[in-house]
């Protein structure tokens, strides 16, 4: 099976899936070039002020969600707000606007979410910068709730879309309204980086050490970043389990528990370059991935022992993200060193390393967890740190098997070092085994067949016997260098790929083929403006969808 992939450092991908945020297409209103106005709803101001002063003081404590955003609770559906119209083909799209003055970000949460086959809601900004869906009925779920990825700005669209056929059918209503007003948008990404997190911390592409290096670079593809509770930022990781079946199964900390079917992950946000705890900007991947993200999740065991939640996700994974499912040890043995990865602060991925031997400790007392939690203690890190945010990500030995989970600590940025200070990891071995029920331990859901085995590999050492897997030759990767407006496509699947390069209003403005030693579509000649390059695979009818943002300013 050829493999799509791409690196980009602007700020969008759209490609096809089959359980996640389709990131195909566009609203129906672009497509038609419809420009009515609808009167905006404007969320009323609060005292941030007041919310940055409790942040300076919950930052200090990596036992809860690393807050990022305002939660405006709202009552806005389709019979009491927005704007509906019928349109020639006799289906009819409901538009709602909704400012919050000085937003950063917006996102949203549904608390009615029902809508019928072939129905699709996509979210983008005022001035159609950044684009989000298509949503459609995948995520109608047994809550019908739903929560959203973040849209960049103030100033914000939702476009729902039914047709003829199913007219009436859909069932909407949102109730939070999420004013985001410390995350990044893609002119911070351009002008001064992901900074987000402290200088201290060093990218997951950074060295940590030539007896890690193979491994680190399989198990940053198990980490995701987690849009918990609304309005906070946790990190947790793909767990395998001993049937080997690729089971979307996530470790986190049960301090980041809550309202799990709005959950949404985010995978593979990694960094273009390598800031390794300097005071350099980190460059967003942007499109690739900033839309790996899928939603919703189910909490299947958890305990406060050892501070840990174990989910599965219900939104679905693709298979084309690349991803990996991290291996465990649960004998309880104390590892030599230990490496984190992590997304402190909701910034981009991060490592750190701690070279000395873990401590085990009994009941540690941890910030605002209210039990006593058995935990793995890191003395000092050697190498990065962790912060808010950081908080339910993997401890991994070793062997790059999960020995724990981030409950919290003192560790945090002193400039380009760290404080010294020590974090605390519940134990998994705790996890693994504490109480009687499927609800309260680990074993029951990660060997199901009752095997008996005290460590696991990653996934993919697993099903090929051992040793990391080379990166497979039969791949496609697209990635769009902003600064000559140049897509090149590096085509180790030696296909031949037809493309069609469409405006923001879906209006197709050239094509081509792409040879098999064809390698660039140069597009330095179009205005600055968000662009969709359509690929199909010759060969096999396939198809993937890329998004660029030319910016005549380089």
């Amino acid at each position: 099976m050829i493999k799509y992939k791409f690196l980009v450092i602007v700020f969008f991908l759209v490609y096809a899936v089959h359980a996640q945020v389709t990131n195909k297409g566009v609203p129906k209103s672009w497509q038609l070039a419809y420009k009515k106005s609808s009167t905006p709803v404007v969320m009323k101001p609060f005292n941030l002020k007041q919310v940055q002063k409790e942040d300076a003081a919950n930052d200090l404590d990596k036992s809860q969600p690393w807050r990022f955003g305002y939660e405006h609770k709202v009552n806005l559906g389709l019979n009491n707000s927005g704007d509906w119209d019928v349109l020639p083909d006799g289906s009819r799209i409901w538009r709602i606007n909704i400012i919050s003055k000085g937003a950063k970000t917006l996102n949203f949460v549904f608390n009615t979410y029902k809508i019928p086959r072939g129905a699709t809601i996509y979210l983008y900004n005022n001035d159609r910068s950044d684009l989000l869906g298509a949503y459609t009925n995948i995520f109608n779920g047994p809550d019908e709730m739903v929560g959203t990825w973040l849209v960049e700005g103030e100033n914000v669209w939702i476009e729902y879309h039914e047709p003829k056929a199913v007219k009436g059918q859909g069932k909407l209503n949102i109730s939070k309204v999420v004013h985001g007003y410390r995350t990044f948008t893609t002119k911070e990404i351009e002008e001064k980086g992901l900074n987000d997190s402290g200088d201290c911390n060093v990218d997951v592409n950074c060295p940590i050490g030539d007896d890690y290096s193979e491994l680190k670079d399989q198990l940053k593809k198990a980490v995701g970043l987690m849009l918990v509770n609304d309005s906070g930022f946790c990190t947790g990781t793909l767990i395998n389990n001993t049937n080997n079946d690729k089971a979307p199964y996530f470790l986190t900390a049960k301090h980041c528990s809550g309202n799990e079917s709005r959950w949404v992950f985010r995978f593979n946000w990694i960094s273009v370059n390598t800031v390794c705890a300097t005071t350099d900007s980190s460059i967003s991947n942007g499109a690739n991935n900033f839309y790996q993200t899928t939603n919703g999740a189910r909490v299947l065991a958890t305990n406060s022992k050892s501070d840990f939640e174990l989910v599965e996700i219900t939104g679905g994974l693709d298979e084309r993200w690349d991803l990996e499912w991290a291996g465990w040890d649960n004998s309880d043995d104390t590892p030599n060193f230990a490496v984190g990865i992590h997304h402190p602060n909701g910034d981009i991925m991060k490592v750190c390393r701690e070279n000395s031997t873990l401590t085990k400790l009994e009941e540690v007392l941890i910030g605002r967890i209210p039990d006593p939690v058995d935990s793995w203690e890191v003395q000092d890190w050697d190498i990065g740190v962790t912060e808010g945010g950081s908080s339910g990500s993997a401890l991994f030995d070793t062997n790059g098997r999960i020995v724990g989970q981030l409950a919290g600590g003192g560790a945090a940025c002193n400039g380009t070092n760290d404080n010294n200070l020590p974090d605390y990891y519940g134990r998994f071995a705790v996890s693994w085994d504490f109480g009687t029920t499927d609800s309260t331990r680990l074993s029951n859901w990660l060997d199901p067949s009752n095997t008996g085995k005290e460590t696991l590999d990653m996934l993919s050492i697993e099903i090929t016997g051992g040793g990391i897997p080379p990166v497979e030759e039969d791949e496609v990767l697209v990635f769009f260098k902003v600064s000559e407006a140049l897509v090149e496509i590096s085509n180790g699947a030696n296909k031949i790929l037809d493309y069609s390069v469409y405006d923001i209003a879906g209006r197709e403005i050239t094509s081509g083929r792409l040879l098999r030693n064809d390698k660039t579509i140069d597009l330095k000649d179009r205005a600055s403006g968000m662009y969709f390059i359509y690929f199909t695979d010759t060969s096999n009818g396939s198809s993937f969808t890329k998004k660029v943002i030319i910016n005549q300013r380089f």
